[in-house]
């Protein structure tokens, strides 16, 4: 039986007993007993309305995320009636595009509708910073990662005291079209050209930015009509790997208080490296077309040894690279000098499946509970080691590309595109110099620090600690 947080517990209960004796003062909770498990509490058959909006394309086709008639879409249908069983409650779940504006409406005029809501997180920020969501540090263990997502993965929906939503980080599949760019070989052009394979390098720790320019310049291959370049990579893409890489994040907590870490000198070494990989010294290895669909379908076409790739063009769907190649290998960016090793960093604009209770939920504690049982793993995928196994099987044709893209999820940055993050990104390329291109954007981010990544930041700080 899954244990519930025993303060949680207790609260549900006391308020439980206020809600069927209407007219009782309130108890004073108890000191809590540590045998307390959701065995102990009775919804007495409430119903837990739960919206679900971008998540996935065929609402029709939707069982908390998963595709119908799939294996883990039965898991959470099991999972779905034990809770229901469990607490003595009834789950109407809402698949729609318009949960959003279902959800602010009701916000607004104080109007319960949802008890839960999931959507994308690029869509959250207005309201968790609108006071939309209920802070959830008071309810649910947040310092369980493993099962509610890192600090980093939850940096967008952390806001100045507080942690307002949660994703199903112990689910397998849901997030792993979230996060950008692990770097995709092409293993036939390695094993056809006689290369050494990147995935080498990674597993003896000499993946660092002096091989991966060796790597382009040998990758890079004119074939009689055939030229196969190094790379190919959508430019914002492959700068924005390259800032990561020498372990420093967009919102850095410094001696001198919280800063924009492109501004620091590990993130300008990143971007002046990446610059003169570009301008300079691997310039002929880059395949010339920049666009996201000229650059995968040089990939597809073999045109590239390597390609940097959204997760989602990747184990997407169908259509995505594990099914249209027959042999693909992933490996992270390499690691710059400042970098801690064996940490691959990635990045994210949003998050799909960020669950938070709005703030006119009728029983906060009640919806609390309800994420609590369903978030937990799920039978047979307990454990990271289980994951990565059923990645390394199922999914991908070798078991260290399981584990880079599991480490480079659980260490996405949040990048705050939406709020002009990326400007610099943007500009890495063009002929000028670093330091040059961050004074002239820097009363930009002096206004992006002090909006918003100080705000978002100290809610991590808050519920995280250093």
């Amino acid at each position: 039986m899954l244990k519930l947080r025993k303060t949680a517990a207790l609260l549900l209960a006391v308020m439980l007993i206020m809600c069927a004796c209407a007219q009782a003062e309130p108890e004073i909770v108890p000191e809590y007993d540590t045998n307390v498990s959701e065995s102990a509490v009775d919804l007495g058959g409430y119903t837990v309305r739960w919206g679900f909006g971008n998540t996935i394309a065929d609402k029709e086709d939707c069982v908390f995320g998963f595709v119908t008639d799939t294996s883990f879409a039965d898991l959470a249908l099991d999972r779905k009636k034990a809770v229901e069983d469990a607490v003595n409650c009834k789950f109407e779940l809402d698949y729609n595009d318009s949960v959003r504006g279902t959800f602010d409406a009701s916000v607004v005029s104080g109007s319960r509708f949802y008890d839960v809501v999931t959507f994308e997180s690029y869509f959250l920020l207005s309201e968790v910073r609108g006071g939309y969501f209920y802070g959830l540090s008071p309810y649910l263990d947040l310092k369980n990662t493993e099962k509610y997502g890192t600090p980093s993965l939850l940096l967008s929906v952390s806001y100045k005291n507080d942690v307002y939503c949660v994703v199903p980080y112990a689910w397998p599949q849901l997030l792993y079209t979230s996060f950008g760019n692990p770097i995709v070989v092409n293993e036939n052009l390695i094993a056809r050209y006689g290369h050494e394979d990147p995935r080498e390098f990674v597993e003896n720790a000499t993946w660092t930015w002096d091989k991966f320019e060796e790597c382009l310049l040998a990758y890079t291959v004119k074939d009689g009509e055939n030229q196969i370049y190094g790379i190919a990579s959508h430019p914002p893409y492959f700068n924005m790997l390259m800032f990561l890489s020498n372990g420093v994040s967009f919102t850095e907590n410094t001696d001198q208080g919280i800063v924009c870490g492109l501004y620091t000198p590990a993130g300008i070494q990143a971007m002046e490296r990446a610059q003169s990989m570009f301008r300079v010294t691997c310039h002929d290895c880059f395949f010339p077309g920049e666009s996201n669909e000229a650059v995968s379908e040089c990939f597809k076409n073999e045109g590239c040894v390597l390609y940097p790739s959204g997760a989602g063009g990747i184990v997407g769907d169908r259509t995505s690279l594990i099914y249209v190649m027959d042999n693909i290998g992933i490996v992270p960016f390499p690691l710059g000098p400042n970098a801690e090793p064996g940490v691959y960093r990635s990045y994210h604009e949003s998050l799909n499946y960020s669950t938070g209770i709005p703030i006119n939920a009728e029983m906060p504690d009640a919806s609390a509970l309800i994420i609590d049982m369903m978030y937990e793993p799920f039978e047979g995928y307990e454990t990271k080691e289980q994951i990565i196994e059923y990645l390394s099987s199922q999914v991908f044709f070798d078991p260290r590309d399981a584990r880079v893209f599991i480490n480079m999820l659980g260490n996405s940055e949040y990048n705050f595109q939406n709020n002009g993050g990326r400007a610099a990104i943007e500009q890495v390329r063009e002929n000028k110099t670093i330091t040059e291109m961050l004074e002239g954007l820097r009363s930009n981010y002096d206004t992006l620090l002090e909006e918003y990544m100080i705000p978002h930041f100290e809610g991590r700080l808050a519920v995280f600690g250093e």
